[in-house]
């Protein structure tokens, strides 16, 4: 028997309003979505705010599957700061195998920004 396949549809998201809609559209259409911030978020959001738009999406969408992907450019700094703020997932251009191993020990993932 086959599984049925989620779709997992890749959003773009700046702010909680664009978060809140994402996520009450994937509710609706029953998707698992990857939602992500614009390339280098972390440098001009900030790890806190990031950090906190995460934990916001998961208490107000316990029934949604998603991923939160933070871009944090080229900076390990930047990429340090989210981990600490417990950001799950996060993105680097260049991929760094450092942060990937410290992101792993807490827990969390480097990945490959979505295309």
């Amino acid at each position: 028997m086959n599984e049925p396949v989620v779709s997992q549809p890749v959003v773009l998201v700046r702010d909680w309003r664009q978060t809140e809609a994402a996520l009450t559209a994937a509710r609706a259409a029953g998707t698992s979505p990857i939602l992500i911030t614009p390339e280098g978020a972390a440098s001009f959001y900030g790890a806190g705010y990031l950090g906190a738009l995460q934990d916001r999406a998961r208490k107000e969408f316990p029934d949604v599957a998603f991923t939160l992907i933070v871009d944090c450019g080229d900076a390990p700094g930047h990429a340090l700061a989210c981990l600490r703020a417990g950001v799950t997932s996060i993105s680097m251009d260049p991929f760094n195998e450092k942060i990937a191993d410290i992101a792993r020990q807490m827990g969390a993932e480097l990945v490959r920004r979505p295309t």
